[in-house]
């Protein structure tokens, strides 16, 4: 049964099941994966474990057949009340479903009922998506409202909100205006008591035209302040909610507050929208009916900013900044030909476009660029030119239009919109098309995953200063459908490409720290290097995974060295350097592999606190004096920063030599030997 068309999970489920065995553990959590439900799966088999998971764990699933399995149950809901947890029925189980919602189960599953398992399950992760989704939008609507009150009191423009006539809220700049000093002294004041006698009947007229329809109005209106002095200015109504009351805002822009030190108000292209704000629901509706036409199957939502606010702010104040960024907006609104537009903030402004191809829809996000790059503003009296950078997103199918500018700003926050006066497109990956070979290698992949069709290899590391340690590093292989071995350059690139790279490191690691810990439970002292892709490095979930493996694999933290390649490091600087302070606090080392291909190779070793680093097997060749020189100068240089130099591909005892020589740490490679299945490598021969 697919279940994947009705879930709503978009990340996998952090699953927690208490079982017999770990076979049976294994099954119920194929089932889930079969049926489409993503899982990051964690086994226990003592409950006490089971409170150490809590607070990062989705679904748990009990058998009844562990020992305090119901008992267990009211014990995990004191620690956190809204945890799903299903009893899983055995045969020989006497417990009632009453009995068992009494202890706060939400379900209790006979173990071989496969359908009432998987719509038991989904229902519970419907809930939580739904539950996370309601505090998300809680949090949301306060922020949104606190910004919106800071916004309404710093804002240029007069706003006032008046409900069945009489004032209930206004900003400072409409109480000057007016003429007064407290909020108090205006509220309940009927509106129209601050109109010019002559403007009595027109605000009137306006007034039954809003309520009949209830859209929004423009015209020119004249005040009254309380010393009796009377100003023109241009009035707005428009529907609002104020703290839960539906009443009607009121924007009164004169002249004076139109004018901002920049182009004058009368040459700018004003738009009958730019007083009132849309909503994220009214963008997103905007967006859908914009990309109706069958002719635009690319839909692009960017992330528009203006560049260096901090600067402009510095330099023009803060007054100054404001205008610059009302120039750029308006500007914005204006080019983008009636798209859907939403400022996100002072500075930073979202928007839809879409196209033929995205190449159009890119050249379209550049003309707009372009045209904010030839504004010319006067601001105090210097000549500024913004500029503006872009971040976009192509919208997955699976994604409203709410869901994709939630992703473009979290991306946009993320990369910074470093790239200044430029534009960024991420690519749509999961539309993307796959090549027959690619999607014949993602299929074994898939079926190595849940076939277990991977193979680990062990080959020895050696160490030419002493260390009497055994130490080994982890080579993968997969099995393809003939049983011939395929090694990681014919399925890793792949697997990285299309992100499914962090579910073979993550099995990687269980099966090489259930090995190591089996191997030293036989009194070996033994260390294991085990290789690590930029999926993993990039995933921030990882390192908490990590500490649980390790903790349960009962090893020491050093027993296992996580390495990474120098390619990857200098793609994910930020990424990688979190994750080997990451890894410094769970007490483990990092290795850099691949390493010296780059022209200052050393700079990375700034950033990034790395313990031992593997020489590229290219940079190993001795064939000349000049490879030697050059071996010894890298190794001694590595030395000098306090690392631990590995020198792979050693195929001959002339090598041996120089490198002993040279002070490399350790060597590795087929004449000492060739990856086996096994940890059976005789370290008390070195000599």
């Amino acid at each position: 049964m697919d279940m994947s068309a009705t879930s709503r999970q978009t990340e996998p489920v952090r699953l927690l099941i208490a079982d017999r065995t770990e076979n049976d553990a294994y099954a119920v959590d194929s089932l889930l994966r079969n049926a489409g439900i993503p899982t990051r799966f964690r086994y226990i088999d003592d409950l006490s474990m089971a409170a150490d998971h809590i607070n990062d764990t989705d679904l748990v699933l009990i058998s009844t057949g562990v020992n305090d399995a119901v008992r267990a149950v009211s014990a995990l809901h004191e620690l956190r009340e809204q945890l799903p947890v299903i009893l899983l029925s055995d045969d020989a189980s006497e417990l009632t479903m009453d009995q068992a919602y009494k202890e706060g189960a939400s379900d209790l599953v006979h173990r071989n009922h496969e359908t009432h398992l998987l719509r038991s399950c989904q229902r519970e992760l419907d809930q939580q998506c739904l539950s996370t989704r309601l505090q998300q939008s809680r949090r949301a609507l306060a922020e949104a409202e606190q910004r919106c009150q800071l916004l309404l009191q710093s804002s240029r423009a007069a706003i006032a909100y008046v409900h069945e006539g009489m004032h209930i809220y206004a900003n400072e700049t409409y109480l000057k205006l007016f003429g007064y000093e407290d909020a108090d002294d205006l509220l309940g004041l009927p509106l129209i008591d601050l109109t010019e006698g002559g403007s009595v009947e027109i605000l009137k007229t306006e007034l039954k035209a809003f309520r009949q329809s209830e859209a929004e109005r423009n015209f020119g209106f004249t005040g009254q302040a309380s010393n009796g002095e009377t100003f023109s200015a241009g009035m707005t109504l428009a529907g609002a909610q104020y703290e839960g009351e539906h009443c009607m805002q009121v924007t009164l822009r004169t002249e004076a507050a139109n004018d901002a030190g920049v182009v004058p108000a009368a040459s700018m292209p004003m738009l009958d929208n730019m007083n009132r704000q849309p909503t994220i629901g009214e963008f997103a509706l905007a967006a859908e009916g914009a990309t109706r036409n069958a002719n635009a199957p690319s839909k692009v939502i960017f992330i528009a900013e203006i560049d260096e606010m901090d600067a402009l702010e510095q330099e023009h104040g803060l007054l100054g900044a404001e205008q610059i960024c009302d120039r750029v907006e308006l500007t914005l609104q204006t080019l983008s030909e009636g798209m859907p537009f939403l400022p996100l903030g002072r500075h930073r402004f979202a928007l839809m476009l879409s196209g033929e191809t995205q190449s159009k829809v890119i050249a379209k996000a550049d003309g707009l660029r372009q045209g904010i790059e030839e504004l010319l503003l006067e601001v105090s009296e210097k000549t500024v030119r913004p500029t503006l950078s872009m971040v976009g997103v192509e919208q997955l199918k699976k994604e409203g239009f709410v869901e994709q500018l939630e992703r473009a700003n979290r991306l946009a926050g993320a990369e910074g919109l470093r790239k200044i006066n430029e534009i960024v497109v991420h690519q749509d990956t999961e539309n993307a098309t796959v090549d027959d070979e690619a999607a014949r290698v993602l299929n074994l992949i898939n079926e190595a995953i849940e076939k277990q069709k991977f193979l680990l290899l062990f080959q020895p590391i050696i160490s030419l200063r002493g260390d009497s340690d055994e130490h080994y590093e982890v080579f993968l292989r997969m099995l393809d459908r003939h049983g011939e071995q395929m090694v990681p350059r014919q399925f890793l690139s792949t697997a990285i490409a299309h992100n499914v790279a962090g579910k073979i490191d993550r099995w990687v690691i269980l099966q090489s720290i259930k090995m190591l810990s089996v191997h030293r439970g036989k009194g070996h002292n033994t260390r294991l290097t085990i290789n690590i892709t930029a999926n993993s490095v990039s995933d921030p979930e990882f390192i908490q995974w990590l500490a649980v493996a390790i903790k349960a694999a009962r090893l020491p933290s050093d027993a296992v060295i996580f390495q990474i390649t120098e390619e990857d490091a200098l793609s994910y600087q930020r990424q990688t350097r979190e994750f080997a302070e990451g890894l410094k606090k769970l007490h483990c080392q990092v290795a850099l592999s691949r390493f010296g291909l780059v022209e200052d190779p050393y700079e990375l070793l700034n950033h990034i606190p790395v313990n031992l680093v593997k020489i590229d097997g290219s940079l190993a060749a001795m064939e000349t004096d000049a490879d030697r020189e050059r071996i010894t100068n890298l190794i001694r240089k590595l030395q000098s920063i306090g690392k631990l130099t590995l020198v792979p591909m050693v195929e001959n005892a002339n090598m041996l030599s120089t490198l002993w020589q040279a002070g490399a740490n350790y060597i590795q490679g087929h004449y000492l030997q060739e990856p086996i299945a096994e940890m059976s490598y005789d370290f008390s021969t070195d000599e």
